[in-house]
Protein backbone atom coordinates (compact mmCIF):
# COMPACT_ATOMS: atom_id res chain seq x y z
CA UNK A 1 0.00 0.00 0.00
CA UNK A 2 1.04 3.50 -0.91
CA UNK A 3 1.98 6.17 1.67
CA UNK A 4 -0.79 8.31 -0.62
CA UNK A 5 1.41 10.94 -1.84
CA UNK A 6 0.69 11.51 -5.48
CA UNK A 7 3.66 12.60 -7.94
CA UNK A 8 2.64 15.33 -9.89
CA UNK A 9 5.59 16.01 -11.59
CA UNK A 10 7.13 14.12 -14.23
CA UNK A 11 10.34 12.46 -13.37
CA UNK A 12 13.72 13.68 -15.11
CA UNK A 13 13.93 10.64 -17.27
CA UNK A 14 10.55 11.81 -19.14
CA UNK A 15 11.41 14.06 -21.46
CA UNK A 16 9.78 15.79 -24.69
CA UNK A 17 8.64 13.06 -26.51
CA UNK A 18 7.09 11.17 -23.74
CA UNK A 19 3.63 9.93 -24.32
CA UNK A 20 0.47 10.61 -22.31
CA UNK A 21 -3.01 10.18 -21.52
CA UNK A 22 -5.49 13.08 -21.71
CA UNK A 23 -8.37 12.45 -19.37
CA UNK A 24 -11.44 14.65 -18.43
CA UNK A 25 -14.43 14.28 -15.93
CA UNK A 26 -16.80 17.31 -17.24
CA UNK A 27 -20.51 17.90 -15.76
CA UNK A 28 -21.67 18.33 -19.66
CA UNK A 29 -20.63 17.21 -22.58
CA UNK A 30 -20.69 20.92 -23.73
CA UNK A 31 -17.36 21.90 -21.99
CA UNK A 32 -15.41 19.17 -24.01
CA UNK A 33 -14.02 20.71 -27.03
CA UNK A 34 -12.81 23.46 -24.88
CA UNK A 35 -11.52 21.49 -21.83
CA UNK A 36 -9.64 19.06 -24.04
CA UNK A 37 -7.97 22.11 -26.03
CA UNK A 38 -6.39 23.53 -23.38
CA UNK A 39 -5.00 20.39 -22.15
CA UNK A 40 -3.59 19.13 -24.62
CA UNK A 41 -1.92 22.42 -25.13
CA UNK A 42 -0.60 22.22 -22.05
CA UNK A 43 0.65 18.74 -23.07
CA UNK A 44 2.28 20.42 -26.72
CA UNK A 45 3.86 23.36 -24.29
CA UNK A 46 5.62 20.66 -22.33
CA UNK A 47 6.75 18.66 -25.57
CA UNK A 48 4.63 15.32 -24.59
CA UNK A 49 2.57 13.35 -26.92
CA UNK A 50 -1.33 12.78 -26.60
CA UNK A 51 -1.62 9.37 -27.46
CA UNK A 52 -5.54 9.21 -26.63
CA UNK A 53 -8.14 11.56 -24.80
CA UNK A 54 -10.85 10.36 -22.42
CA UNK A 55 -14.02 11.71 -21.47
CA UNK A 56 -16.47 10.91 -18.56
CA UNK A 57 -19.40 12.77 -18.16
CA UNK A 58 -20.48 12.75 -14.47
CA UNK A 59 -20.47 14.93 -11.16
CA UNK A 60 -18.06 16.48 -9.65
CA UNK A 61 -18.09 14.18 -6.59
CA UNK A 62 -19.11 10.84 -8.26
CA UNK A 63 -17.12 7.66 -7.51
CA UNK A 64 -14.60 5.99 -9.16
CA UNK A 65 -17.34 3.46 -10.40
CA UNK A 66 -19.12 6.54 -12.84
CA UNK A 67 -16.13 7.40 -14.05
CA UNK A 68 -15.71 4.25 -16.60
CA UNK A 69 -13.43 6.35 -19.27
CA UNK A 70 -10.88 6.59 -15.91
CA UNK A 71 -10.45 3.55 -15.63
CA UNK A 72 -9.33 3.41 -19.29
CA UNK A 73 -6.86 6.40 -19.28
CA UNK A 74 -4.79 4.80 -16.22
CA UNK A 75 -5.18 1.54 -17.91
CA UNK A 76 -3.61 2.67 -21.10
CA UNK A 77 -0.64 3.98 -18.67
CA UNK A 78 0.36 -0.02 -18.75
CA UNK A 79 0.85 -0.16 -22.24
CA UNK A 80 0.60 3.24 -24.16
CA UNK A 81 1.33 5.95 -22.47
CA UNK A 82 3.68 7.43 -19.07
CA UNK A 83 1.40 9.66 -17.39
CA UNK A 84 -2.20 10.76 -16.95
CA UNK A 85 -2.30 14.64 -17.76
CA UNK A 86 -6.28 15.97 -16.48
CA UNK A 87 -7.54 19.50 -16.41
CA UNK A 88 -7.53 19.20 -12.91
CA UNK A 89 -6.77 16.80 -10.31
CA UNK A 90 -10.57 16.70 -8.61
CA UNK A 91 -10.81 14.69 -11.91
CA UNK A 92 -8.46 11.96 -11.02
CA UNK A 93 -9.77 11.49 -7.38
CA UNK A 94 -12.23 12.43 -4.99
CA UNK A 95 -11.35 11.99 -1.48
CA UNK A 96 -9.14 10.06 0.68
CA UNK A 97 -10.04 6.88 -0.92
CA UNK A 98 -9.99 7.76 -4.20
CA UNK A 99 -6.49 9.62 -3.40
CA UNK A 100 -4.89 6.21 -1.91
CA UNK A 101 -6.17 4.55 -5.16
CA UNK A 102 -4.45 6.90 -7.28
CA UNK A 103 -1.67 6.84 -5.00
CA UNK A 104 -1.37 2.98 -4.96
CA UNK A 105 -1.97 3.32 -9.01
CA UNK A 106 1.47 5.17 -9.00
CA UNK A 107 3.27 2.92 -7.08
CA UNK A 108 2.59 0.00 -9.37
CA UNK A 109 3.44 1.55 -12.67
CA UNK A 110 5.93 4.52 -11.94
CA UNK A 111 3.64 6.74 -13.69
CA UNK A 112 2.77 10.76 -12.73
CA UNK A 113 -0.18 12.79 -13.16
CA UNK A 114 -0.18 16.76 -14.18
CA UNK A 115 -2.67 19.33 -14.67
CA UNK A 116 -2.80 23.07 -16.22
CA UNK A 117 -5.28 23.65 -13.44
CA UNK A 118 -3.25 22.82 -10.35
CA UNK A 119 -0.77 25.30 -8.84
CA UNK A 120 1.74 24.43 -6.08
CA UNK A 121 -0.67 25.63 -3.40
CA UNK A 122 -3.67 24.00 -4.58
CA UNK A 123 -1.43 20.91 -5.26
CA UNK A 124 -0.17 21.09 -1.69
CA UNK A 125 -3.68 21.34 -0.09
CA UNK A 126 -4.55 18.13 -2.65
CA UNK A 127 -1.35 16.09 -1.02
CA UNK A 128 0.19 16.25 -4.11
CA UNK A 129 3.94 15.77 -4.45
CA UNK A 130 5.59 18.25 -6.35
CA UNK A 131 9.24 16.98 -6.17
CA UNK A 132 12.13 19.34 -6.29
CA UNK A 133 15.28 17.81 -8.87
CA UNK A 134 18.97 18.74 -8.36
CA UNK A 135 20.27 20.08 -11.25
CA UNK A 136 22.26 17.72 -13.58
Amino acid sequence: MSTAIVIEVPSASDPPGTPVAVYACLASPVFGDSTLRGVKDFVRRHGWVSVEAFIDIAGFASSADERVERVTALALVASKARSVVAPGYSMLWHGPEGHTELADWQERTGAWVSSPWNTAEVAAKLGALRPMRAAS
